[in-house]
């Protein structure tokens, strides 16, 4: 049975957990900004037992607390689910004669608590997703001022839980922007900007550490012939699938990139001539082999590649990619849909 705010329908209910988890507060690690909360209240009201807390569907978790440990009580245990279900101020002077909570069994046998005080988050919307209570071992009443104080610190627990979303939003924002600024939207490889700079980053690795680099480029055959022929629709979704099969066929440790147009380009760290042209003579039966289901249509394109090593000559991070790109044309004067390696000192 879902367990809902007393007096309210089953729809509110659903809107209150909705703007609860919209937070994402739930089970994130501990919090040093709401555990200081917590200790003031516990110091404030003189008590060895403080929690910030907020209430799911069928539990509450303790997000934060002085003589408690982050974690889950059911719903139906807590007193936190009842402070929720009125606007004012929670106090139940003794937890062992109130009718509310004469029944409970967890808190007065984990804890001993005999107390339960409890000022509610509130969200600028109304919704009250938790608390920031109190418990004691004994039997007794707040004074106003302390119920004063722990309200206002609810305050502030629910504007440190506003800031923790914002800041969640602006990250996730920022790591989207630097997902669209290093990386190619139609084949999701990375876009050539970030191959150059990585490219740069492992030349001075391959000479610092004399470990071989090498570079494959990748121009698919004919390719303006399907642009021209069925449209730049089948196009794209040709580039896609090719960015998708070069993704699938690399290590963790290679870079895979679009180079521009129908062009790709692979680095492949820590790998000599012999393994880029088994590397490349595979991807290229791989390419060669896939089917791109387009409008009814079954196309299929060929790809001529290009591979250069640092192992075959003195190569900088410009030569590296010439190079490449002379083995590249070598391929496609050869007849295209080949493998072709040039030296760098050539």
């Amino acid at each position: 049975m879902n367990a809902v705010v007393l007096g309210s329908p089953p729809e509110l209910e659903e809107k209150r957990l909705d703007v609860l988890y919209s937070y994402l507060q739930l089970d994130t690690a501990r919090d040093a900004a709401f555990e200081l909360l917590a200790e003031a209240a516990a110091e404030i009201c003189q008590v060895p037992y403080a929690a910030v807390t907020l209430v799911d569907r069928e539990r509450v978790w303790v997000k934060a607390g002085v003589g408690m440990q982050q974690g889950d009580v059911p719903r139906s245990e807590s007193c936190c689910s009842k402070a929720i279900m009125q606007s004012e101020f929670l106090e139940i002077p003794d937890l062992s004669k109130d009718s509310r909570t004469k029944a409970l069994t967890i808190l007065p046998r984990d804890l001993g608590a005999q107390m339960y005080a409890g000022a509610n988050l509130v969200t600028a919307d109304g919704f009250r997703i938790g608390t920031l209570c109190v418990m004691d071992k004994q039997p007794r009443q707040l004074s106003e001022r302390q119920k004063h104080i722990l309200t206002g610190l609810a305050g502030q627990a629910m504007s440190l839980i506003e800031l923790r979303a914002h800041e969640r939003t602006l990250k996730e924002a920022l790591e989207r922007a630097e997902f669209l600024a290093s990386t190619d939207v139609l084949t999701g490889l990375q876009n050539r900007r970030v191959l150059f700079e990585r490219l740069n980053q492992e030349v001075a690795r391959s000479r610092r550490y004399k470990t071989p680099l090498s570079a494959v480029l990748v121009d698919l055959d004919h390719f303006k012939q399907i642009n021209d022929t069925h449209g730049h629709a089948a196009g794209d979704l040709v580039l896609k699938n090719v960015g998708q099969a070069i993704a699938k066929s690399v290590r963790a440790v290679d870079i895979a990139a679009r180079y521009g147009g129908e062009e790709f380009c692979i680095l492949l760290p820590q790998t000599g001539l012999d393994g880029a042209m088994s590397f490349a003579e595979v991807l290229r039966k791989k390419l060669g082999a896939l089917t791109h289901n387009f409008d009814g249509k079954q196309l299929t394109v060929t790809a001529s590649l290009g591979v250069a090593s640092t192992q075959t000559g003195p190569c900088d991070a410009g030569n590296i990619i010439k190079t490449a790109d002379v083995a590249l044309y070598a391929s496609k004067d050869g007849g295209r849909n080949r493998v072709s390696s040039a030296r760098c000192d050539d």
